[in-house]
């Protein structure tokens, strides 16, 4: 198996950046990215191994621990070989929708449910307005 050092460069070979790329899409310097790719060099932390995997478009899991699929399927197709693609707007994409996410994870099946469409009721009326 791969080491992290060498699943991030080749994540970001497949995505066609340069280190100053990446760098720049992680919101990093780019000498952080040369420690990440350099054998005993310094590891991201878990919230900039997401950003590298979101800017890749790299299975984040793949990416951490060299298990699955490397790349997300975007489009929604299925090949066959695995489950479901995952998409990246079913992501959390800031704290407040971790949070929200965290929270609703203590939450029983019932309440989910009226949490969920209480969300949802909200969204409309907003929407409308």
């Amino acid at each position: 198996m791969k080491t992290l050092t060498n699943r991030i460069r080749q994540a970001r070979r497949a995505a066609s950046y340069s280190q100053s790329e990446l760098a720049q899409q992680v919101g990093v310097q780019r000498s952080a990215v040369a420690q990440w790719e350099r054998q005993g060099g310094s590891r991201p932390t878990t919230e900039n191994l997401s950003k590298i995997a979101l800017a890749t478009t790299i299975n984040f899991e793949w990416l951490a621990t060299g298990r699955g699929r490397m790349k997300l399927q975007l489009d929604g197709g299925d090949d066959g070989d695995e489950g479901p693609a995952l998409l990246l707007q079913y992501f959390a994409q800031d704290e407040v929708e971790e949070r929200m996410l965290v929270a609703l994870r203590k939450l029983d099946y019932r309440e989910c449910m009226a949490l969920v469409e209480m969300t949802e009721t909200l969204a409309q009326v907003r929407a409308g307005s």
